[in-house]
Order: C-alpha cells, then structure tokens, then sequence
C-alpha cells in the first residue's frame, strides 16, 4: 500500500515557482547590462528556449525513471561509474555560488547604509550572512522552512514593486541605444550568465519520486513557471537597464536603478530590504540543505568522506553543509571580484548538468522496461534521442565557452587545472567505488 504522500500539481507547481524566483535575477542582471547593455531583456526569453530545449533529456529521464539525486544517479548509472564521481566533484566545485549570494547582499546593504561601501566592511557583512543561515540550517528543515515561506511572499512583492514603479521611468530612447554594446559574443555571454535565473523549475526533477504522475506534471509545471518568470524578469530587465544610462547601471546592483524609480527613499529601503534582500536570503538559506542533499548520495557512494554526511541531533548533515558554507566564505573573504565569481560557478554548474543529458542515449537499453512502458517510447526514436541529446550537449558547451572565454587567463587555468584533476581522481577511485555500489556500467 502506498502511504507516502505524493505532492499534486498544485503542490508541484508551488514548489518549482519557489525555486525559479530567486537570487539570479537580482545579483547578474547588472552583469548582463555590462555584457550586452539594453538589448539584456532579449536574453532571458533565449535563456528560456534555451533551457527547455538542453534540459529535455533530464525531463525524458526524470519521467521515465524518477530518482532522488536525480542527475548524479543519472550520470552514474547511464555512463558509467566514473562519470558519477566526476559530476560529484564538478558540482562540488561550482557551490562557489553561495559565495555570489553573501557577496550580493553586502552590495545592496551598502546603499541603504554607507557604512558598509568600504571593500572591508562588505567582506565582514557577507560573511556574517553567510555564517548567520549556515546555523540556522543547522537547526534544521523547519526552521529553514518558515524563514523560506516569509521571505518567498517578501520577495515577490519586492520584485513587483520594481517593475510597477520602474516602468513609467523607462527612458523614451531605449529601443533606439545601447543595443548589443558587447556584439553576438557579448550577447550570448548574457545569455549563459543569466540561464540558470530562469531555469530554477528544473531542481523539482530531483523529487520526482515524490510527485504524483510524474511524467505529465513535471512538463507542464516546468513549462508554466519558466513562461512566467521570463516575462516577469524580462520586465525587470527593461527597467534595470532602460532607467538610467548603461554606463552608469552595467555591473552594478538593482539598487542603482532603485534609487531613480522609487519616489522617496522608504519605498527605496523598503525595496532592497523585502525585494533584493528577500531574494539573496531565499536562495541563500535552501541552499544549503538543497546542496548538502545532491550530494549525500556521492558521500555514501564513497566518491566523498562518508563522514560528511554524519548528522547532527536535528538531522542535518553538518559537515558536508560546513563544507559548503567553506565555499563560500573563503572566496568572500579574499575579496573575490563577482563577475568573476558568478562566471565561473554558473559554468562549472552548467559543465556538471551536462553530464547526466549525455545519458538519455542510453536510456532504452540500461532500463527497457521502463522506457517501453513509458509515454515517451512511441513519441521518440533512437535516432531522435540522439539528436536531442546533441543538441542539449552543444547548447551547454557553448554557454560554458562563453562564459570562460572572459576570465582571466590565470583564473581559467585553474579552472582547466581543478576539471582535469577531478577527472583523473574520478578514474582512479572507480574501481574501488565499483566494488561498494556494485553498478553494472562501470567501465
């Protein structure tokens, strides 16, 4: 008898709507202006195509063979062994994210208080963010929870406060200037940096044992909620980079166009306080429960200490999540510059998700029955499989191109130095992880 609750439509589509509203919108749009001035608005409607058409091998498998920690199983059982630990330590390396969102807030704190504008004072800030939502993770899912629930109702009231203020301030040249001030290549970097502020919806793959049909529901829902929140962050797109001129916008925080919409500096506070700061500690406090949980698996697995996932009287894994709240402290410490940051954990986590959509070609064979029994046997040929799987694999590629291509030469090559090395120590311990997991496709 099934007993476990499985979440409906409705409860699926709340979930994935709470993981797309985040952060990205509010801590790369100011980025993207830089990269590719007013013209930024346009990306996210190609982010949006973009996403739907790369994440389709994941929404073929989810719907298939539905599995917690969905796209590291996914590596692991249709590629083999070695390419589940090298998803592991790639997506291990790309929660340099959670560095952008304490670096982020201390940006926006800074306009309301001028004390925190000196690079010192906004390292301390950060990093006492930081610390504050790792302890309270600590505590556990519920107290996570109930902060998540209010600062999700904040959140969005912020963001819709921004457009409904911002739009009647809309410079009357902004069609005619500052399009595409970055060129194509200028254009397709905005549109890597900013894929994953609209594809949140994609993470409700990953609780597709929980959802009920999970086929049908996670399409529809991941359709619905991606439309939505492309045009919303369109909107916010053209007021970010359409009130102000670019020179002065690109590379900065929403708080600058803040300051020129908002009638008087309390709507202002109150902006950057439930909007912009309601965003970054959305997204700050579910990750990392959200990050300690993708990788427990690989932890069991043996590709991490076993020992990380040793919890604490609340039942939270507290050595894995201080290993990510290392992460991000010790990038926010040094002063890391956040262009910087932001291109490189967006690349190393879009680098990782194409791991698993390599799989779908082998989907059919590993699991015949369920490929057979499922909806989309009749509707794909193996050689439409394929194709899909190409597709997604260029997509990704490109954007990860894009996005490394303005680094630094130094910072790159560490970035090659870290991809290189976790891959030659993936090879080396999948004998050995073979062994314990006793999975069929090592190679």
């Amino acid at each position: 008898m099934e007993l476990e609750y499985k979440l409906s439509f409705i409860d699926t589509l709340s979930m994935a709507a709470g993981f797309a509203v985040g952060s990205g919108i509010i801590t790369l749009t100011g980025i993207g202006i830089g990269m590719t001035g007013r013209s930024v608005f346009l990306a996210f409607p190609v982010c949006s195509v973009l996403f739907l058409v790369s994440f389709r091998p994941l929404f073929i498998m989810s719907g298939v063979h539905p599995s917690m920690s969905a796209a590291y199983e996914y590596s692991k059982t249709l590629l083999g062994v070695r390419m589940g630990g090298f998803y592991s330590y790639i997506y291990l390396l790309g929660r340099l994210t959670i560095a952008i969102f304490g670096v982020s807030f201390a940006q926006y704190a800074a306009a309301l208080f001028p004390v925190f504008d000196a690079p010192g004072a906004q390292r301390l800030l950060a990093s006492l963010m930081l610390t504050f939502f790792y302890v309270v993770n600590l505590l556990g899912i519920k107290t996570a929870s109930r902060l998540q629930t209010l600062c999700s109702v904040l959140l969005l009231l912020g963001l819709g406060s921004f457009v409904f203020f911002g739009l009647g301030k809309v410079r009357a040249d902004f069609f005619t200037t500052n399009f595409f001030t970055g060129g194509i290549g200028g254009f397709y970097s905005a549109v890597s940096l900013l894929f994953f502020a609209v594809s949140g919806a994609y993470i409700i793959t990953d609780f597709a044992p929980r959802i009920r049909n999970p086929a049908g529901t996670m399409l529809k829902v991941i359709h619905l909620v991606t439309a939505a929140v492309t045009v919303l962050y369109m909107l916010i797109g053209v007021v970010a980079a359409g009130c102000g001129s670019v020179d002065t916008v690109a590379g900065k925080p929403l708080s600058v166009t803040a300051q020129i919409i908002y009638p008087n500096r309390i709507l202002f506070g109150a902006f950057v306080i439930i909007g912009v700061m309601g965003a970054l500690v959305t997204t700050l406090n579910s990750s990392f429960l959200w990050y300690a949980s993708s990788l427990e698996k690989p932890c069991l697995d043996g590709w991490l200490p076993s020992s990380w996932i040793k919890r604490n009287r609340f039942g939270v894994p507290y050595r894995l999540m201080t290993v990510f709240y290392l992460f991000g402290l010790i990038p926010t410490v040094l002063g890391m510059d956040l262009a910087i940051l932001s291109k490189v954990a967006v690349g190393l986590t879009i680098l990782s998700a194409m791991l698993p959509m390599a799989g779908v070609i082998r989907l059919p064979s590993v699991y015949p029955e369920e490929w057979k029994n499922s909806r989309f046997a009749k509707k794909y040929s193996e050689r439409r499989l394929s194709c899909i799987c190409a597709l997604s694999i260029l997509i990704m590629s490109t954007q990860v191109i894009a996005l490394f291509a303005g680094n630094p030469p130094a910072a790159n090559t560490i970035l090659v130095a870290l991809i290189v090395i976790s891959a030659l120590y993936a090879n080396y311990r999948a004998k050995n992880i073979g062994k314990t997991t006793g999975n069929k496709n090592v190679k």
